[in-house]
């Protein structure tokens, strides 16, 4: 299928104080450079900015003009919240996320774009490979189930997307009643409701995203909130159907456990049992 039997795509994408303004300026670029270029951007300022991001922002708007759209939220209120404000203000009915840290592979957006108007999909994701310090330097890739099977089955364990990776149908995602505040969790809730309601996905094994990562993301697990979040999330899904009473007991006493363990043990344990190695 070629790239102009595509349908058109808006980005969106969340960002905040803590953000780096470097790490902006490349999301940004990284999509700009697509080999299927997007209609247009909105980017989501949570609450207000230092001056180094807002000027990359700017920068930006000079650069792509009308197809940067940039709302500016008066306080930090968390990532669904961000993207349910930025939501109405895509143009197209597909939309890519984009997290403000990562960098997108050039064919990221035709690869899936190819894939979601040949099987008549909802949401498409695909497979990252995390670094630390430059893409690569890590080797380590988290692979996702690709059929929807497999999806639905491994719903009732982990995230079965990578939410940096997806692009969906809004009209789907505002069926399922959208970005909703679910700490930590908004994404995986979000596929879940998704699913609930007849939702088409897929994954490719490809991978189309670089991610950053770190201690800080296996220092979380360690985090008490985050454990009574990810309870709460489960027990949502037994509310919904999507999971029974044995699945939720294995939910949360995997997750207890990794809430115990020593932020080292858990990044080994996760790359270990989530993460293949680039070969």
């Amino acid at each position: 299928m070629s790239a102009g039997k595509l349908p058109p795509y808006s980005v969106l994408m969340s960002v905040y104080a803590k953000d780096r303004p470097e790490y902006l300026d490349a999301a940004i670029a990284s999509m700009a450079e697509q080999t299927v270029p997007f209609r247009d951007m909105v980017v989501v300022c949570d609450g207000p900015l230092t001056d180094g991001l807002d000027a990359v922002l700017s920068e930006w708007g000079r650069e792509l003009g009308e197809r940067m759209i940039v709302h500016h939220l008066s306080e930090n209120g968390g990532l669904g919240a961000a993207l349910a404000a930025g939501m109405p203000l895509c143009h197209c009915d597909v939309v890519a996320r984009m997290d403000a840290d990562d960098m997108s592979r050039p064919g990221r957006c035709e690869l899936l774009l190819e894939k979601m108007a040949a099987e008549g999909l909802d949401l498409i994701g695909g497979a990252i490979e995390e670094f630390d310090r430059e893409p690569g330097d890590m080797g380590s890739v988290r692979e996702v189930p690709l059929l929807q099977a497999d999806i639905e089955k491994g719903l009732k364990r982990r995230n079965p997307f990578n939410h940096m990776s997806v692009m969906f149908d809004r009209h789907m995602v505002e069926g399922a009643g959208g970005y909703q505040p679910f700490p930590w969790m908004e994404d995986y809730w979000l596929w879940a409701r998704m699913i609930a309601i007849g939702c088409r996905c897929a994954n490719v094994p490809d991978i189309v995203v670089d991610v950053r990562t770190g201690d800080g993301m296996y220092s979380r697990r360690s985090n008490m909130a985050y454990l009574r979040s990810q309870i709460n999330f489960f027990s949502a899904l037994r509310r919904i159907g999507l999971i029974d009473r044995a699945d939720l007991a294995r939910a949360i006493a995997e997750r207890a456990a990794a809430t115990i363990l020593p932020p080292s043990l858990v990044r080994t344990v996760y790359n270990r049992l989530l993460r293949g190695q680039v070969q």
